[in-house]
């Protein structure tokens, strides 16, 4: 019979459970409600492991069982029982097993899928596959389906399945025994066949990949990735110099996926990237690969790109609570493409400005990848503060390539857009800048443009000395100091720029105190300008060693 306290710790347990998965229905991710109600949830389990272990609840004939027994019927017609057991029946799950070595994160990740419609995990596998690519290892589905008992509680079986229950925890305790005494020889009955794996014969290494998988699946799940972990190193060297995808190569792969996830889950992020960053050169292709080798890794980095994985990893960037942002942040760089618009969506969303310059800087680590997706954020309908951004970015991250995307930019309606809009169009337009700047001059206000023409001058771009010169002759209706302060700039920008052809008109202006007689008064100030400019270019016509 179960131990009356131990049954109370379970019923407990059950209510915290139902909690935990209502209060992921009900909050964001990150709510505090989330994170108490897994917290204690935890606890409770790793307090009854400590006495009984696994935790097997189960459902036969919609009624709750607990290691066998049924509840109580004052326990069963409690509401969040009932609740429980409607999610169970929900999903189609027969039992659960909590087993010794539960992770909080795994619990975590484990209740927030139950807390989704069984519908929606159809496109990622349903809820098995899900847990084995989350590398969920303590927690088991419908690993022991109990038959029907009759109303007095007896096993309605043809056999006993107590004994057998028995019997079969005896073995797998005995099975285990031997395997960890083995697990210490293992490294003798390994190695040859790692050195194998780096052989440059394509056979040898089939048999060495394939030898080392039997062993692998040959263990508790915990030796796996220990024996996994032992050697990464030479299995990324194998993913290396591998070139054909067998069953076995994605077997090791996923095992290393495993680990990779499990690493996360215990904030060994330093271990990491050297494992992380063979995937990620294949999915990029800086490591060439055929298709298929190419289309696992793209796989890995994605599985390893969850949401689960960002959130502890997008904690640590921001508050570098375990002084490991430097590695968070290499971890989330190379997940490129993968995070790419979750990043943008925080860099709008976030209201603290030094968690959005830390998004930023992210994305500017991830360089060229970024920049179909900054494309695509790139509306009228957006946020100003955004588009400002998304220039900031283009301006860090694009080329003379990218140039045009600044375009729209350059005519919105707030001047802070505009004027990153600019500046960015400076840093990358190369050979664009010309026809871009002046593209946006006519529609500028009076200030915008003295920006404009500013940036055309510094960026020499000969193209728009006749349109310049144009201007200055004829410059649009302003006020006096508007006029002058425009007609002093474009002589600063022909100076820049060098042009013999600027040179009739500016001597015009500095010779003469007046256009045509009568028609146009300069400002000392304009004819100094116009002066400097003439003298610059001049000087730059001599041949060199000449002197007057």
């Amino acid at each position: 019979m179960l131990d009356t306290n131990l049954q109370i710790k379970m019923i407990d347990a059950l209510g915290i459970m139902h909690a935990a998965i209502r209060n992921f229905i009900l909050y964001p991710p990150a709510s505090p409600a989330i994170t108490n109600t897994i917290e204690k949830l935890h606890l409770s389990f790793i307090d009854i492991l400590e006495q009984k272990s696994p935790i097997i609840i189960s459902e036969s004939e919609r009624r709750f069982l607990i290691w066998e027994k049924y509840l109580d019927q004052k326990d069963r017609e409690k509401a969040q029982i009932k609740a429980l057991l409607n999610i169970l029946l929900n999903f189609g799950i027969k039992s659960i097993s909590f087993d010794k070595g539960l992770e909080k994160e795994e619990l975590r990740i484990f209740i927030k899928y139950l807390s989704k419609n069984p519908e929606e995990l159809k496109d990622e596998g349903g809820l098995p596959k899900i847990m084995a690519e989350k590398s969920i290892l303590h927690i088991y589905l419908d690993e022991r389906v109990f038959v029907a008992m009759d109303k007095d509680q007896k096993i309605i079986s043809d056999f006993d399945i107590k004994s057998s229950r028995k019997d079969l925890f005896k073995a797998d305790a005995d099975e285990k025994e031997k395997t960890f005494e083995n697990i210490a020889e293992l490294e003798d009955v390994t190695a040859p066949l790692i050195a194998d794996l780096l052989s440059r014969s394509i056979d040898v290494r089939l048999q060495a990949s394939d030898k080392l998988t039997e062993i692998i699946e040959s263990l508790p799940p915990d030796s796996q990735n220990e024996l996994v972990g032992k050697f990464s190193g030479s299995l990324v060297e194998w993913i290396k110099l591998e070139t054909s995808v067998t069953s076995s190569y994605e077997k090791i792969c996923i095992s290393l996926q495993r680990l990779l996830n499990i690493f996360i889950r215990q904030d060994r992020f330093a271990e990491i990237v050297p494992i992380l960053d063979v995937f990620h050169n294949i999915d990029t292709g800086l490591l060439k690969k055929d298709d298929a080798i190419r289309e696992i890794s793209s796989a890995i980095v994605k599985n390893l790109a969850s949401e689960d994985n960002r959130m502890i990893l997008f904690k640590e960037y921001h508050t570098n609570e375990k002084n490991k942002q430097n590695e968070a942040n290499q971890i989330l760089l190379r997940f490129g493409n993968t995070i790419i618009n979750n990043l943008l969506d925080i860099m709008r969303d976030v209201s603290d400005s030094h968690e959005r310059v830390r998004i930023m800087h992210l994305i500017i680590g991830m360089g060229q990848k970024a920049i179909p997706a900054i494309k695509d954020r790139i509306n009228k309908t957006a946020p100003w503060y955004y588009l400002r951004n998304l220039a900031y970015l283009l301006g860090r991250i694009g080329n003379e390539n990218d140039a045009h995307m600044l375009q729209p930019l350059l005519f919105h309606e707030n001047n802070k857009v505009q004027m990153e809009a600019i500046k960015s169009v400076f840093q990358i337009g190369g050979a664009q800048r010309g026809n871009l700047f002046l593209s946006a001059l006519t529609q500028a206000d009076s200030q915008l443009k003295l920006h404009i023409i500013e940036m055309i001058g510094k960026a020499r771009c000969t193209e728009a000395i006749t349109p310049l010169l144009n201007l200055l002759k004829k410059p649009p209706k302003l006020t006096p100091i508007e006029q002058t302060a425009l007609q002093e700039k474009i002589c600063v920008a022909l100076e820049y720029i060098g042009s013999p052809e600027a040179v009739p008109t500016l001597s015009e202006i500095a010779e003469s105190k007046s256009f045509l007689g009568i028609r146009w008064y300069y400002t000392v100030e304009l004819r100094n300008a116009a002066k400097r400019a003439l003298e610059s270019i001049k000087r730059k016509q001599k041949p060199s060693g000449s002197s007057t």
